[in-house]
């Protein structure tokens, strides 16, 4: 997201533009550019003025492409309607005059623009993926669950996840709002039983559970962004929430503090000391950001105290998702970097491997890259561990879908199945397009021993271009594993392209999967105090089951607490 729209996990104001002249010269250059040493008053002229038809031979091409792509892939065109495409290049020239890098040689910014417009198309086409031929072996009814505005703050719902609180309790959906800053626990289906609140945070985007002192107790972690908004700060925050009074209340603890955005926080024995460490993504914004591992180095019977490391510099990290990978007994982890990089980077451990000799510190993790999208507008924003195919190792269910740092929507957007194929290498199969998509799962929804997959689809209010408005807009997907790796796709919603989150589970017990999605719905919005979706699987309850696709924000069943 950015500093111009909502959202949790998206990249700074501009980026697009940014790093479409990305890595740039000093303020002068873009003087020099404009007349060699013209004044602001020219530049502005020369950025805002349409320019004449420009002939562009080879060698400026080549001299366009080297400068766009010096140290990310070159911008593609196609990636914007051609009227979208002096706005892109004007701002990216503005921030370039800002960068303070001296080392390249910038066209003229009428050539740059010349070559964009030249090659866009007049408009984007939007694929229309085939649905199924057959209905959904599934059926579900569908619950809405609401909540009160609190002095006209409506709900932004970027987490849930199904976890045990207590041993002798029964699991309850943790729902983190990073608009109302609340980390919720509700039972669903239970509507006499309101939501209890958990923690009071500031913008809280991701909860896991752990055991982070070892007394036993399931402790929560939280990572707080710090900011509703993509901006620059020091306020971004990692909190221990620690059980109170058997776990009837939580006292919430900052591990870590003074960085950027917090995206995401996993609990983690990377070391093998017994103890867990926590590997965070520090999104950020523009400047500020980072992947860094908390080593925890309090000694037995001590609380947990932490040291940082910086494994990645890097801002733009959405997920960071441990597992041992090389499969040395030494936990690795994944990362989901996006701004200008749209990268799934695996951070190896490296203390399973032999170490040099000489005298300099040993290297905790190093990187490689496992997968990288065709562009920078490609919009990652969501990536799962799992085993699709169920040869016994472990995939990645990729998601990208972000128009927020923009405004514009994507042909690209999709889900994606990364296949692991042995030898830490990865190839990408395209599962199904879905403009806008945020997360994807998956598990057996039919019962029939294979994965299916849920993806859900976020959008701001209004996006661009306008035709992307001429047809339905899917906002749920359930993709069918009808053979071992083939997927066929139904379309379960469409117009509500307001879910950031997702969480499977069999909620009410009756062995099949359910799902939930949360509401991140901007303002103003119908669907503005539209909390969390229950979809209950009929397959084998006796609920009366949903007809078909479910149309934007129709009520359904809902309480109010």
């Amino acid at each position: 997201m950015n500093s111009r729209t909502y959202g949790r996990q998206f990249p700074g104001a501009g980026w697009v533009a940014l790093i479409l002249l990305v890595c740039a010269a000093a303020t002068v250059a873009l003087w020099k550019v404009a007349g060699g040493g013209a004044s602001h008053d020219g530049a502005a002229k020369l950025l805002s003025a349409e320019t004449e038809p420009v002939t562009l031979d080879a060698e400026t091409v080549a001299r366009i492409e080297a400068f766009c792509g010096d140290c990310h892939a070159v911008p593609l065109p196609d990636s914007f309607p051609r009227y979208a495409w002096h706005a892109e290049v004007t701002m990216g020239y503005s921030l370039y005059a800002k960068s303070g890098r001296q080392d390249l040689q910038p066209p003229r910014f009428e050539e740059t623009y010349a070559y964009y417009r030249q090659h866009a198309p007049e408009q984007l086409t939007f694929p229309e993926p085939a649905e199924a031929p057959h209905s959904p072996p599934v059926r579900f009814e569908v619950e809405r669950i609401a909540i009160e505005e609190t002095g006209g703050v409506k709900p932004a719902v970027s987490h849930l996840n199904w976890l045990q609180l207590q041993p002798a309790a029964e699991p309850e959906l943790i729902v983190t709002d990073m608009r109302r800053g609340t980390v919720m626990a509700m039972t669903p289906g239970r509507s006499d039983t309101p939501p209890r609140l958990l923690a009071a945070l500031n913008q809280p985007c991701h909860v896991e559970a752990c055991d982070l002192d070892g007394d036993g107790a399931t402790d929560l972690v939280v990572a707080d962004l710090g900011s509703f908004g993509a901006l620059d700060h020091d306020r971004g925050r990692v909190v221990w929430l620690r059980p109170r009074d058997g776990g009837r209340a939580y006292e919430p603890i900052v591990v870590a503090s003074g960085v950027g955005r917090v995206d995401d926080v996993r609990p983690a024995d990377f070391d093998q000391d017994g103890d867990l460490d926590l590997v965070v993504a520090v999104f950020g914004a523009d400047r500020t950001g980072d992947v860094r591992v908390l080593w925890n180095v309090a000694e037995p019977g001590e609380p947990p105290r932490f040291t940082p490391e910086i494994v990645d510099p890097r801002p733009g990290t959405i997920h960071v998702l441990p597992n041992d990978f090389d499969v040395d007994g030494y936990l690795d982890f994944v990362a989901l970097i996006s701004q200008e990089h749209e990268q799934v980077a695996l951070f190896i451990n490296q203390r399973g491997r032999p170490q040099p000799t000489v005298s300099f510190p040993m290297v905790s993790f190093h990187m490689q890259s496992l997968w990288e999208g065709p562009d920078l507008t490609f919009g990652s924003n969501g990536l799962q561990l799992v085993d699709v195919d169920a040869d016994g190792d472990i995939d990645l269910l990729y998601t990208n879908g972000d128009a927020f740092d923009n405004g514009f929507v994507n042909p690209r957007h999709g889900v994606q199945w990364l296949e692991n194929q042995g030898q830490l290498r990865f190839v990408c199969h395209r599962l199904t397009d879905l403009v806008g998509a945020c997360v994807a799962s998956a598990g057996d929804f039919d019962r029939d021993d294979d994965l299916d997959i849920v993806a859900v689809s976020w959008l701001p209010d209004r996006v661009e271009p306008a035709n992307f408005y001429d047809r339905p807009r899917a906002s749920i997907v359930y993709l069918e594993q009808t053979a071992p790796r083939t997927f066929v796709r139904h379309t379960l919603e469409e117009n509500s392209n307001v879910h950031a989150a997702l969480q499977l589970a069999d909620f009410d017990g009756d062995g099949d999967l359910d799902f939930a999605v949360g509401y991140a719905a901007n303002e103003p919005s119908p669907a503005g105090t539209r909390w969390v979706d229950i979809w209950w699987n009929q397959l084998l309850s006796g609920r009366a089951a949903s007809p078909g696709v479910v149309k934007g924000p129709k009520k359904r069943p809902w309480c109010r607490f």
